[in-house]
């Protein structure tokens, strides 16, 4: 029979509860960091086929981040996160065997061999975008054989994304990231995360509750855990190696968070709504933003590439968007000489 709440111990039920409220605003000031482009703008690249697809559909497909055109992204913000926790498992031998050890070995076991053994996969998607609407490494990966950079306009408070960018999934959230380049920096932000967790789990009473109330569906030891992920997930997702610097990339992550809800999580009785588009011989997973929806997407300019005559492109761009009901929309194409 299960337990009830009652049945635990309610002073340590108490302290517990206390403790995860620190998590809690530590997760709240962290999102109520603004986080949007000094003009509100940023561009999507995409092929012709893309391009279409979100005129007509008027959706964005935010793809799995696990198959993503850089496989290595996710595991290099593993990888970095890993290295810090590895750092100060070194510098607290003292610490070894207590509550705080044992969670700090927990999350790197999470992000390090769980991670690369496929144990550790969350639902995480995301649509890319440059601060640029006019950038020869993006033209050269979607340029070759025409390729369009949309204008997004980004609306949203804390980082969260509009109505016009809403998930289709209820149980997923949308929210806007700048992706962090800088290794140090990528490590400032996990100690700024771990730190104060730490704190939570190194004040005695604070451990002895939570060790007491062991398995508590609210506030115990894996409540904690799952959390913590969560706040880490949200950073290391935006992490990228430096050598991609140049893309001054943004990214709308979407994915189900452990604080933050856009609707009511009926534990899993209704099916998440996932697609897949056909890439290389593989299927990739997608959810759309704006599905179902009957706002148009934000979309306010269209570039066509380099490679594509400007008059001609610019004619069918216009037709398209008016013919799907699209408000006015800047056209203009690509002055870059380039040879492919």
């Amino acid at each position: 029979m299960p337990k009830l709440l009652s049945d635990y111990d309610q002073d340590a039920s108490r302290l517990a509860n206390q403790a995860l409220g620190k998590v809690y605003q530590l997760n709240n000031e962290r999102h109520s960091v603004l986080t949007k482009p000094v003009t509100n703008l940023l561009y999507h690249y995409t092929s012709a086929e893309g391009l279409k697809g979100i005129i007509e559909t008027n959706e964005l497909w935010a793809t799995s981040a696990y198959y993503l055109n850089d496989a290595a992204e996710i595991s290099y913000g593993c990888g970095v996160l890993k290295r810090v926790l590895d750092e100060w498992i070194q510098k607290n031998p003292q610490l070894e065997n207590s509550l705080v050890s044992g969670f700090a070995y927990n999350l790197r076991k999470a992000f390090g061999e769980d991670f690369h053994n496929k144990t550790l996969m969350l639902p995480i998607y995301v649509a890319c975008f440059c601060e640029e609407d006019n950038l020869l490494t993006q033209w050269r990966a979607y340029g070759q054989l025409g390729g369009y950079s949309l204008g997004f306009e980004i609306t949203g408070r804390s980082g969260f994304t509009g109505p016009s960018l809403v998930p289709e999934p209820k149980i997923y959230t949308a929210k806007l990231v700048k992706v962090e380049y800088d290794r140090t920096r990528q490590e400032e932000v996990c100690r700024s995360i771990l730190k104060p967790l730490f704190e939570i789990f190194t004040d005695n009473a604070t451990a002895r509750a939570i060790v007491e109330i062991g398995d508590h569906p609210l506030f115990g030891y894996s409540k904690f855990l799952r959390v913590t992920t969560d706040l880490l997930m949200e950073e290391i997702v935006a992490f990228k190696n430096e050598s991609f610097k140049v893309e001054n990339e943004w990214r709308i992550v979407v994915r189900p968070r452990e604080l933050v809800k856009q609707g009511i999580d009926d534990g899993g009785k209704t099916l998440t709504p996932t697609y897949f588009r056909c890439s290389k011989g593989m299927l990739i997973p997608y959810v759309k933003l704006n599905g179902k929806s009957r706002k148009k997407l934000p979309i306010s300019s269209i570039r066509s590439g380099p490679t594509l005559d400007k008059t001609l492109a610019a004619v069918a761009i216009i037709e398209m968007v008016t013919q799907n009901g699209f408000p006015a929309v800047t056209v203009r194409g690509s002055d870059i000489t380039v040879r492919f």
